[in-house]
């Protein structure tokens, strides 16, 4: 019996994890539906690239811009066997089974809830961009994943500090390191040049910057190191660096409460401005700040403060509610 209800959950899992896999790739193709070649930034820059490896050309000869953004030459080697399928499918079939395999291991342990981060602004923004933020997810669950770090690693940092290493996972992400240098020796140097006018934020940086080293006092915790890390982190405007910070929630409440108000701030952009450019501030208060009070109700350091703090007030209350019946 139970070993029927163990399968039974299982399958459902599988099923679930496949159908959020499926639903990613149909979307992909619906914003995307053109050739891979007009696709240059963030992970079809990397599909590109790969080709350009294989052809003999150079990746890096292109002007950049903002619809050219360069990627380390790292990015092509981690999904250099996709870049062989005709078209977009090979992204579509990456991205697919990556949300797939991101779905089955968030709800491994049957919170379903989990799931949520799938209809965030920041898995969004992730989807329609094409971006790496939900690979770096697997990985901060699933370390084999580990060398795919090496496709951006600005926002690869906190995730990179969080996992396990073992002995197999740095030679293999050694390895992916260094086969880059022996194609193309200067290919770093030139990266660096062409993404010097990166327009990204560090949030430890902004103005919520003193209220975010908060988080340095509750270190143990590891939700609370992860968040400060990714503080600390160079990020870009467009929500889908962020969704890494949905790993903070531990109930469906505080996962409603960051989605929620991230799509306030999301949506209250597009709304009112023509684009996402303007959004530090909006970012910050909608999506980090949240995120910083959820890690901070966590400790529990926090409730008994809160608690101590209810009592007293409960106390001034039915102190003056008796004062008052005897007048």
């Amino acid at each position: 019996m139970i070993r029927s209800t163990f399968c039974e959950a299982s399958h459902r899992r599988v099923w679930i994890s496949c159908l959020i896999g499926a639903l990613s790739a149909i979307v992909l193709i619906r914003l995307h539906p053109n050739h891979i070649d007009g696709i240059l930034v963030d992970m079809g820059w990397a599909f590109n690239a790969a080709r350009d490896l294989w052809e003999g050309r150079d990746p890096y000869r292109h002007e950049p811009s903002m619809m050219l953004v360069p990627y380390p030459l790292t990015a092509a080697i981690v999904i250099f066997p996709w870049a062989f399928f005709p078209g977009i499918w090979g992204l579509v079939l990456l991205f697919g089974i990556g949300s797939a395999c991101l779905a089955y291991i968030l709800i491994r342990d049957n919170q379903y809830w989990r799931l949520i981060v799938f209809v965030s602004p920041a898995y969004f923004m992730a989807l329609k961009s094409i971006q790496w933020s939900p690979f770096f997810m697997l990985a901060l669950f699933l370390p084999v994943f580990a060398p795919v770090l090496l496709a951006k690693p600005t926002i690869a940092f906190p995730v990179a500090l969080s996992i396990k290493w073992t002995p197999i996972r740095l030679i293999m992400t050694t390895l992916i390191g260094i086969i880059p240098f022996i194609l193309i020796p200067d290919w770093f140097w030139r990266w660096i040049d062409q993404s010097r006018h990166y327009g990204g934020f560090i949030p430890i940086l902004s103005w919520f910057g003193p209220i975010f080293l908060v988080s340095i006092f509750f270190y143990r915790n590891y939700k609370t190191r992860f968040f400060f890390l990714m503080s600390m982190t160079p990020q870009h405007l467009f929500f889908y660096d962020q969704l890494l910070l949905w790993v903070i929630p531990k109930t469906r409440q505080q996962m409603l409460i960051l989605t929620v108000s991230s799509w306030i701030g999301f949506l209250y952009i597009l709304m009112n401005f023509e684009t996402l450019w303007v959004n530090e501030v909006y970012l910050l208060t909608t999506t980090y700040l949240p995120a910083f009070f959820i890690v901070l109700w966590q400790e529990p350091a926090v409730h008994k403060r809160f608690h101590a703090i209810f009592m007293i007030l409960l106390n001034k209350h039915d102190r003056f509610a008796f004062d008052r019946t005897k007048e």
